[in-house]
């Protein structure tokens, strides 16, 4: 069976645009995910210069066949760069400027030495380059909650890459006439190739939009929504696992309890607006002294916990007590009202204090008891040894 190039050609054309309007919705429906709307500029410009190259044998001037390639070029770097903007990283402008500026001026010139060997292998080889480009920025980062979505797009935009490079490899070999590409005896079934491989850049982008929406759902629900911390199911889960690493391995493991000191006379003389303020900014102060493995939850209304892995006991109420003072030189300005700040602390470790996760809890919790009964305001280990108190300030 032999497929003609304008029937092929006119058929990518049609995909092409329904993968825009496709890629177009998604960013209308998900205007706050970045990156979407890059993916749609570039889509764009892709079915344009598919349109272009389309028209140019009918109708349209040689010299729309660089401009037909340059908006090729075009929607791949702004394709790669909305991959990039959708993780939130910074975007490659000037790598990408630089690519576009080099394919712009060879095609120009080759275009203009009616060279069309050379001016192929360019493009080809630019849409390599970011073929390349491509599969890092969605490779880079694996996330669990995507994983799948992303090595189904990186996958997919690798034999892109392959492809474009045996085509460039191709075109390099045929004799430099005007029309390379029309030496092809299979050319039709060629260009089936790269329309099959986007249709599938597609599905995994709308799959990658879906999944990450899930797993943005599934972190909201674990976090709460006023401080950020985790929630006290949440909390459980991760120290379920981290107690069975700290066994399984014998390394440390200790759990901070914190409680905010007379939260509730906050609340009563301000108001729980200022009460909320005074969470949150509690909470980011503490979040600040903490590691980036470290695990911080929310189990009450002004109680808090923090799990630190591979910390023993002098260094978790070295820890505590940097908390304790960072919270004390807090002073929460809401409106014209000043409220300072004051946290008690119970240290325990797992070993030294108990054996589960429970028994854990229950040791670091009276350590805080004890410290509230001392005079709050201060660090207290599960074996009740004062670590600091208001008075040693």
């Amino acid at each position: 069976m032999h497929l003609d190039t304008p029937t092929v050609s006119f058929i990518t054309v049609l995909v092409t645009c329904l993968e825009t309007g496709i890629l177009v919705a998604l960013w209308l429906i998900h205007r706050g995910m970045r990156g979407l709307s890059l993916w749609a500029a570039g889509a764009t410009a892709i079915s344009i210069g598919m349109l272009g190259i389309y028209l140019r044998s009918a109708m349209l001037p040689s010299s729309a066949q660089v401009v037909a390639n340059l908006f090729l070029l075009g929607g791949f770097i702004l394709t790669w760069w909305g991959i990039e903007a959708f993780f939130g990283r910074r975007l490659p402008y000037r790598l990408g400027t630089a690519i576009f500026v080099v394919t712009a001026i060879a095609l120009i010139y080759f275009s203009a030495e009616n060279n069309s060997r050379l001016r192929i292998v360019t493009l080809l080889g630019s849409f390599v380059l970011l073929s390349v480009l491509r599969v890092h920025s969605m490779l880079r980062e694996v996330k669990p909650g995507t994983r799948f979505s992303q090595i189904l797009s990186g996958i997919t935009l690798g034999i892109q890459a392959l492809f474009y490079l045996v085509l460039a490899a191709v075109v390099w070999s045929l004799p430099a006439v005007e029309r390379p590409l029309a030496q092809l005896p299979i050319l039709g079934w060629v260009f089936l190739i790269p329309m099959l491989l986007s249709i599938t850049v597609v599905f995994g982008a709308i799959l990658l939009v879906n999944q990450t929406i899930a797993a943005r759902l599934q972190e909201a629900a674990r976090r709460d929504a006023l401080t950020d911390a985790l929630t006290r199911r949440a909390l459980d889960e991760a120290a379920e696992i981290e107690v069975a690493r700290s066994n399984r391995h014998r390394t440390p493991l200790s759990l901070l309890m914190l409680d905010i000191d007379h939260f509730k006379l906050v609340n009563d003389q301000y108001g729980h607006p200022i009460g909320d303020a005074v969470l949150r900014r509690f909470a980011t102060a503490t979040q600040a002294c903490l590691r980036r493995e470290d695990l911080f939850g929310r189990v009450g209304g002004e109680e808090f916990c923090a799990l630190l892995p591979n910390t023993p006991a002098a260094g978790a109420a070295l820890l505590a007590e940097r908390i304790r003072k960072a919270v004390a030189d807090l002073v929460v300005e809401v409106d014209d009202h000043r409220v300072p700040l004051m946290v008690s602390i119970g240290v325990a470790t797992l070993g030294e204090h108990g054996k589960a996760w429970q028994d854990l809890v229950r040791q670091a919790d009276a350590a805080l008891y004890a410290a509230k009964r001392a005079g709050r305001n201060r660090v207290i280990m599960a074996d009740a040894i004062p670590l600091s108190a208001a008075a040693a300030d």
